[in-house]
């Protein structure tokens, strides 16, 4: 089990971590949905194309950490989905909202909700992140 929690901790780092760079690249290429006129984060235009994929290695990764809480759990199914119900929600939404992202009317609605679930998830990750830490783990 500790082998697991490790495990957790160093996909949790991860994720946070994507968590950060995708909200960089809203700030950075997507000011426009905050209302702002020019970005806060000067990123050049020809690095846009690397932030599309991060969505999918957040997806990527986040079923990963699905996977290992479930075996975690001692692959218990119906504890499974009552303990991680909503990152499981939360993990199906990415790609299920990424193809609105390719219809003009739902890009506002797409990437608003794509930035309030990941700052969701940062928030959780951190949280998280910092109470193992003070756990000793």
């Amino acid at each position: 089990m500790r082998k697991v929690q490790k495990l957790l901790i160093v996909n949790d780092l991860a994720i946070f971590a994507l968590l950060i760079l995708l909200v960089i690249g809203f700030l950075s290429y997507d000011y426009e949905l905050f209302g702002m006129s020019e970005s806060i984060v000067p990123i050049p235009k020809e690095y846009k194309v690397y932030f599309e994929f991060v969505p999918w290695l957040l997806f990527l990764l986040l079923s990963v950490d699905l996977f290992i809480k479930y075996l975690y759990v001692d692959k218990d199914l119906s504890y499974f989905l009552k303990k991680y119900w909503l990152d499981i929600l939360l993990t199906i939404l990415i790609p299920v909202l990424f193809p609105l992202k390719f219809f003009k009317p739902s890009v506002k609605i797409y990437k608003s909700t794509k930035f309030v679930k990941s700052g969701y998830k940062i928030f959780q990750k951190y949280d998280k992140i910092f109470k193992l830490k003070k756990q000793g783990l």
